[in-house]
């Protein structure tokens, strides 16, 4: 059984041409991988805390070994879904089913995630049933639920700018107590990965915890 609090992470095994595929027409397959590689050591360095337990919820699910010899001790569990939706749905059920009262979602898109963040959606959860936080590529870097509604991950334009207009519509019909985050970047092609170097000295200065290996990497990148 899980407690109270549980923070899902979605990974993917960072092969070349399989992780940040946007990303790697413009950058390369062997970078883009490195650095996916990059983004998620660093956000679970950045995101651990005794008020949740974290869950991995990886992908492609043949790769399990690779994923435990890669990100040693956390509790795995292979992602389930032809689709966004579907993988969402299936691991907020099963983290449900064994017991969290309260559940968080993120992915691996953006390094500037911190344990701040997942701790304030936490505390919103306390009165609300949904919590959101919004990216500027019109998606979704968060979701939280302290109840299971399968239709929030229904009917959504996966992949699209649409997702997070969508979400919150659905979230309004079924009239679910929500909050909102902060907005913060995904990064998905070479754009998103300028405005993160130009937004990188404000971030390392509010928590500089696990950004060296990415800020030497994309000095080389781009020198």
């Amino acid at each position: 059984m899980f407690s109270d609090n549980v923070l899902i992470i979605f990974v993917k095994y960072p092969r070349a041409g399989f992780v940040k595929t946007r990303l790697a027409k413009e950058i390369g397959r062997k970078n883009a991988s490195e650095l996916y590689r990059l983004f998620v050591k660093t956000i679970l360095s950045r995101i651990k805390d005794k008020n949740f337990t974290r869950v991995i919820f990886y992908s492609p699910a043949s790769k399990r070994n690779e994923i435990k010899r890669w990100l040693g001790g956390e509790i795995l569990y292979p992602q389930k879904g032809k689709d966004l939706g579907e993988r969402l749905l299936a691991a907020f059920r099963l983290t449900f089913q064994k017991g969290a009262k309260k559940v968080v979602a993120i992915g691996t898109d953006s390094p500037a995630l911190n344990k701040k963040l997942v701790l304030d959606a936490f505390e919103k959860l306390k009165d609300t049933e949904c919590v959101l936080g919004p990216a500027f590529d019109g998606g979704y870097y968060l979701v939280g639920l302290s109840s299971f509604y399968k239709e929030i991950f229904q009917h959504i334009d996966w992949g699209s700018y649409n997702v997070f207009k969508q979400t919150l519509g659905t979230i309004k019909k079924l009239r679910v107590r929500f909050s909102l985050l902060e907005k913060v970047l995904d990064i998905d092609n070479k754009d998103d990965l300028l405005n993160f170097c130009r937004q990188l000295p404000k971030i390392y200065k509010a928590n500089p915890i696990g950004l060296t290996p990415i800020i030497k990497f994309l000095e080389q990148l781009f020198s």
